[in-house]
């Protein structure tokens, strides 16, 4: 039935169409803030980006859905949080679900002619996930993540990883090597190629995922010799000759929709899948810290891919649809790659897919018209691993891990509206504020689908539900004692220890966090899995919730911990209660 009131709606939405626009999305890989020159940037030569800027509207608070490349992309190609679909990070087994339509498999519903070129990176462990099995009419490139740009092998079992197969639809291609190609030229020949075979009496809609600015840093010597007169160093000279290859590409694209006729007709979205990698340059260090970036560029803001800083998730966004969109308008406001699906199935009088979730994104259109005025989402929230995010309005609360340098392992508050470099943690000054955004952020997070790896969060507030919270002061202040300083270095506590202090305590307990650990214990994760071991061995059912209750009535003061002499002690004769939840 919702599949028959689906198909009717995309009828009446499209009948009432003059005609449907054709939709090229394109989108950049590892593309920081900072790489672009509508942004200011004047070491770095976007042309064609910025000639899409300036006849279209960009935004300044662009976000990707995540802070890394694979479940960025489900998100973008779904317009649902990719965590509900239980994407939370780049892994070659997972993807976007059979059950949840892609943009591909809804645009062609609606009468599209679609091709997908370059990097998919949304499933390919089985053929129901890839392209050609997702409604793409015509698919050119590589399934995994990230590529060699001069070579690929025929081999789909290699174990060279960044050189697996190209793929023309099912059928693998000679290697890239043999034809002396480079991979950026040769997805945007591709783009060039289905634009100018597709049928004029059928919209289409072309997604051209370059896998450029993508490691690893190579580009043909002519690009080089083009940026020598940049103001820059020799590092950030050959990053801008890759970046100018795929500039390019993005002109020729516009040059083909102009030689077709139909570049008036077109909607044209360019956007990055997330920000600036800290893994960057040729000469060590190479994992860089704030204001050290050599090739890519975050910009004004902190953090980078993978982070939830702006670092990782902020990203430039452009959209130009003449006579339709403002041209050279700045638009403010938050918002993030879920919304383009939105939009493209709204232009065609659709409001949600026919099955699976519905959309989190929302149509832009009236928003960067100016029919709406409001912001096209008050909350917008981010989830990758342990790292995690939630904005509401002008205000930013987050937790960042600090293994690789970036994060501070404390909760931290940010006023984006004055400090949008997030400098100043004001969470101590905001306690009420901060609690009100954790809250809110774990209602949202307690609900979402488990992580197709089978590994969670470890700081997922799973009892939410129950009453349990996290207690944001408490959790800070047993950071601070901690050492962990507003460099975002531990000094004597690494990430486990914040992980564990992190147990949101059970309703009706204690919900001050607990103190630094002085000596080792066992954690209620460390339990859960010696209890399934155990009862795996003995043919026994796992019950989750009574070895919970019973870690929580033998932790008797509440530490998230059982000490030995915890262990050695014996349980309340009401363990199994639901005191202990």
């Amino acid at each position: 039935m919702k599949k028959l009131i689906y198909a009717l709606l995309m009828f009446l939405g499209v009948s009432a169409l003059a005609a449907q626009p054709n939709i090229v999305l394109i989108l950049s890989d590892d593309h920081g803030w900072g790489d672009v020159g509508y942004h200011g940037y004047d070491d770095i030569m976007t042309p064609n980006i910025d000639r899409l800027a300036k006849e279209g509207t960009w935004f300044s608070q662009g976000y990707a859905s995540a802070s890394v490349c694979g479940p960025s992309r489900a998100g973008l190609l779904t317009g649902v949080y990719q965590q509900r679909m239980g994407v939370y990070g780049n892994w070659d087994q997972g993807g976007i679900p059979e059950s949840q339509p892609t943009v591909f498999e809804m645009l062609k519903k609606a009468g599209y002619q679609t091709a997908a070129i370059g990097k998919w990176h949304v499933g390919a462990a089985r053929e129901s996930l890839r392209p050609n099995s997702r409604d793409v009419d015509f698919f050119y490139g590589f399934l995994w993540g990230a590529h060699d740009y001069y070579k690929s092998n025929t081999d789909p079992n290699t174990k060279k990883k960044g050189e697996r197969p190209i793929w023309r639809n099912t059928d693998i291609e000679p290697p890239v090597q043999d034809s002396n190609g480079y991979l950026t030229e040769m997805f945007t020949d591709e783009a060039v190629g289905f634009i100018e075979r597709a049928d004029k009496n059928k919209p289409f809609f072309v997604y051209l995922a370059y896998n450029a600015v993508h490691h690893p840093w190579d580009v043909p010597q002519p690009y080089i010799d083009r940026v020598q007169g940049l103001d820059t160093h020799d590092e950030r000279k050959l990053f801008a000759g890759m970046t100018l290859c795929m500039d390019d590409g993005v002109g020729a694209v516009m040059d083909a929709l102009k030689k077709k006729g139909v570049d008036d007709n077109t909607l044209v979205v360019f956007m990055g899948d997330n920000g600036t990698p800290r893994g960057q340059g040729l000469i060590a260090p190479k994992q860089k810290k704030r204001g050290e970036c050599t090739m890519s560029n975050p910009g004004p803001f902190n953090g980078f891919k993978g982070d939830t800083y702006e670092g990782g998730i902020r990203v430039p966004t452009v959209v130009r649809w003449p006579g339709k969109i403002p041209a050279g308008r700045e638009y403010e406001p938050p918002m993030i790659g879920l919304d383009w699906v939105a939009t493209f199935l709204s232009i065609n009088g659709v409001s949600n897919p026919w099955k699976g979730l519905n959309f989190d994104g929302v149509d832009l259109m009236p928003y960067i018209t100016g029919q709406k005025t409001e912001r096209p989402h008050n909350v917008l929230y981010f989830r990758r691993g342990d790292d995690y995010a939630i904005r509401k309005g002008d205000w930013k609360l987050l937790w960042c891990d600090s293994k690789d340098g970036s994060g501070t392992e404390m909760i931290e508050l940010f006023d984006m509206a004055n400090d949008s470099g997030e400098w100043n943690n004001v969470a101590a000054a905001n306690p009420e504020r901060a609690q009100a955004l954790q809250d809110l952020f774990d209602e949202w997070d307690s609900q979402l689908a488990d992580n197709q790896t089978g590994k969670n969060p470890k700081n997922r507030n799973s009892g939410f539900a129950k009453g349990r919270r996290v207690n944001v002061a408490g959790y800070n202040a047993n950071c601070s004692l901690a050492g962990v300083t507003a460099s975002g270095m531990a000094e004597s506590v690494g990430s486990r220890s914040a992980d564990l202090a992190s147990r949101p305590a059970a309703a009706g307990r204690s919900a001050t966090i607990p103190a630094l650990q002085t000596t080792e214990g066992r954690t209620l994760e460390e339990q859960l899995k010696i209890a399934k071991e155990n009862a795996k061995k003995k043919g026994k059912p796992f019950v989750e919730e009574r070895t919970t209750r019973w870690f929580n009535a033998k932790d008797t003061n509440n530490d998230g911990l059982l000490s030995e002499e915890e262990q050695k002690a014996k349980a309340p004769t009401n363990w199994n209660s639901e005191q202990y939840d």
